[in-house]
């Protein structure tokens, strides 16, 4: 005997707590566009995160160039006091303080600061290349799940063929063989598609890479096919004249022309304001100032003689200002020569879309009329294998060249790209 159980239906509290638990997981995996990822993984990359810390810590150099020296103080204890006209001194105090020539930390601080720039326009270049790189990626899974659709679609016509074939068989038109060749494409069919699975695991884990978080967090795409079908042609071809690459070794020629000023400053001589203080004991002698301490404030200059080193410091600066310039040149050339080589491969890469837009529209027709020919039994299905595998090659190709594509206008985007972005 069966026993029969009643369930409460729920309440209309515990309906809306579903619904907004629904609601909250649709939010949190809703498809985030490439500019939201590019943000996220500039809010979080730990590489770039690391590149700035290095810039503020160069920052802190501008204060410390700027800072005065530390004065000196010094004390010395006469253990066989030495006598003098009113009274034994039996301790000295020294407060020296050493001043350079006139705009010599001025001079420090601009290098400091300088060089603090240069670290700066390094995290922008930095910051630049993670947004390349990880358009990169994002547009490598977009054409995965694009290709990974056109992969289930060549399955589901399989299995069409499958069924003409298995009514030809029926039929007398064609052989059980016929039949088990399809069977086997469309094994090989699942077992490519469980492979691009597992690609596009791998594909999210490097963009969570990227981003810092989770590394089995979804990425969703809204539509794969749509965006990359967006083509946006970069028509550039000049180098900015303040990308970040050019702007850092500026700002360390700013620098070098700091340091050729130092030399010349540390060529001069240097001051020191000192005050000694000498305590002089009392022995009641029959003297108006005896046991009065001896207050006595002193001047020294540095003599700067020895001049090797000086023009030493002063032809290390203007050396390096020469290869700062050098290098200066070789960036500038760099970068227009990277500019070229992505738009050639640009204009190769139209080409071939071109073409394969070109072949899948002739083996359109081609398969439309192997399909009815197949249907009639007048076509063997190896024909119609070769040609649905040759517009399922040319479909992928056209994906990948789009993919490409995209990627090379994001690279473009990188090099043409200025320090204010």
């Amino acid at each position: 005997m069966f026993k029969t159980y009643h369930i409460k239906p729920m309440s209309i509290s515990t309906q809306l707590m579903l619904v907004v638990a629904l609601l909250c997981f649709g939010f949190n995996l809703k498809a985030q566009s490439l500019s939201e990822l590019k943000t996220t993984s500039a809010e979080n990359n730990l590489n770039l995160k690391a590149q700035f810390k290095a810039f503020e810590a160069q920052l802190e150099g501008v204060t410390q160039a700027k800072s005065w020296q530390d004065p000196n103080l010094s004390f010395g204890y006469f253990i066989s006091p030495i006598e003098t006209r009113v009274g034994p001194q039996i301790a000295r105090f020294s407060l020296t303080q050493m001043l350079p020539w006139f705009g010599t930390y001025k001079a420090k601080g601009d290098i400091a600061a300088f060089r603090a720039e240069a670290e700066y326009e390094k995290f922008q270049d930095q910051k630049l290349k993670l947004y390349l790189e990880v358009a990169q990626q994002y547009y490598d899974l977009s054409a995965l799940r694009h290709i990974a659709d056109l992969e289930a679609k060549q399955l589901r016509i399989l299995k069409d063929l499958k069924s003409v074939i298995e009514s030809n068989y029926e039929n007398n038109k064609a052989n059980l063989v016929d039949i088990l060749r399809v069977e086997l494409q469309i094994d090989k069919q699942l077992s490519v598609i469980q492979v691009l699975k597992d690609q596009d695991q791998a594909l999210v884990t490097q963009l969570n890479q990227l981003m810092n978080r989770q590394l089995k967090t979804p990425v969703l795409i809204s539509n794969p096919k749509q965006i990359l079908e967006e083509k946006e042609v970069m028509q550039t071809d000049s180098v900015s004249k303040n990308h970040p690459r050019l702007e850092a070794i500026r700002q360390l020629q700013k620098s070098n022309k700091a340091e050729s000023e130092l030399a010349k400053k540390q060529a001069m001589p240097q001051f020191g304001l000192g005050l000694d203080y000498a305590i002089i004991q009392d022995r009641n002698v029959q003297n108006a100032d005896a046991g009065q301490d001896a207050l006595m404030p002193m001047l020294s200059v540095s003599l700067p003689i020895f001049g090797k080193k000086n023009k030493s410091r002063k032809k290390e600066a203007l050396l390096q200002g020469e290869s700062l310039q050098f290098q200066l040149e070789n960036e500038k050339t760099r970068l227009e020569s990277e500019i070229q080589v992505a738009h050639y491969k640009q204009d190769e890469l139209y080409s071939l879309l071109d073409l394969y837009d070109k072949q899948l529209l002739n083996l359109k027709d081609i398969l439309q009329l192997s399909e009815v020919a197949l249907a009639n039994a007048s076509m063997e299905i190896e024909e119609v294998l070769r040609l649905e595998e040759e517009r399922l090659l040319y479909e992928k190709q056209r994906v990948r060249t789009l993919a490409n594509l995209h990627k090379t206008d994001e690279t473009l985007s990188y090099l043409t790209s200025n320090s204010e972005l």
